[in-house]
């Protein structure tokens, strides 16, 4: 089995016994073995982002390596990318199901970390989650489900967020499978999740910021909302913070630099 310690700065894996290769490489050349076009993909997003640690099943990034722009929120979040996409449940499969995002019944833990591009844990109920996870039967469950299923150990996520606003996670070998996926979309995907999760981060920190992102979207015209709503339709838009969250996330992940003007004022702690 392998261990994850998420922790505040750095990520510290001890691997057990040799298992079959589950990095990015090997998992992507076995997904486009029949695509030998698609192969060189595997191998730029290697070089760029795993080459120089090639042991590490999670990399520590920063936002300007796949092409998003600094903010200056970015010393509260902590940035990394998955070589091992099975540590992406080990962080946020059991987090998931608390919140009621993933049905456990429907996605486990091996098809999320084989099909979520990225995400962001922010720090706002991971108490109550941490409680939820070593006490209470379902969450019990959970984490011993992510142990035997995906092999690594789930993520203390109070003890993650310990001074930081968020997590902001990226699997490329989730964004390869995008139709006719190539080098510069994948990492362009890339961006665009961080400048999303990144506003959502500045939406946890900054209550003014959160107040306007709900003023926009209640004040939407009803043909408007639809759009959005038939357009992502995972996500609960009848809840008026979760509607602004999303509304500002997807209008602004495009052009991040446009929220500069509704969090100049805000105070990061």
């Amino acid at each position: 089995m392998k261990y994850l310690l998420l922790l505040l700065v750095s990520f510290n894996v001890f691997a057990a016994a040799p298992e079959p290769a589950s990095d990015f490489l090997s998992l992507c050349k076995t997904t486009l073995q029949n695509n030998p076009k698609s192969l060189p993909l595997c191998e730029t997003i290697h070089q760029k982002f795993f080459l120089a640690n090639k042991t590490q099943d999670i990399t520590p990034i920063t936002p300007s390596q796949v092409g998003a722009p600094a903010a200056p929120i970015d010393d509260k979040i902590q940035f990394f990318m998955f070589n091992d996409p099975n540590y992406l449940s080990g962080i946020a499969y059991c987090y998931f199901v608390y919140r009621n995002w993933i049905s456990p019944a429907e996605i486990g833990p091996d098809s999320l970390a084989m099909s979520a591009s990225g995400f962001s844990i922010l720090n706002e109920d991971v108490k109550a989650y941490q409680k939820w996870l070593n006490t209470q039967t379902a969450g019990k469950n959970c984490k011993a489900r992510v142990e035997k299923e995906a092999e690594v150990t789930v993520a203390d996520l109070e003890l993650s967020l310990k001074g930081r606003v968020a997590l902001i996670g990226l699997n490329p070998y989730a964004s390869i499978h995008t139709p006719d996926a190539t080098a510069d979309s994948v990492i362009k995907d890339m961006a665009l999740t961080i400048n999303h999760e990144r506003i959502h981060a500045y939406q946890v920190a900054c209550p003014e910021f959160e107040k306007w992102s709900i003023k926009e979207w209640e004040k939407l015209p009803s043909a408007t909302k639809n759009v959005y709503i038939k357009k992502y339709p995972s996500y609960t838009w009848s809840i008026p913070k979760i509607a602004g969250r999303e509304y500002i996330g997807f209008l602004y992940e495009g052009m991040p630099e446009k929220i500069s003007e509704h969090v100049k004022n805000c105070k990061i702690k």
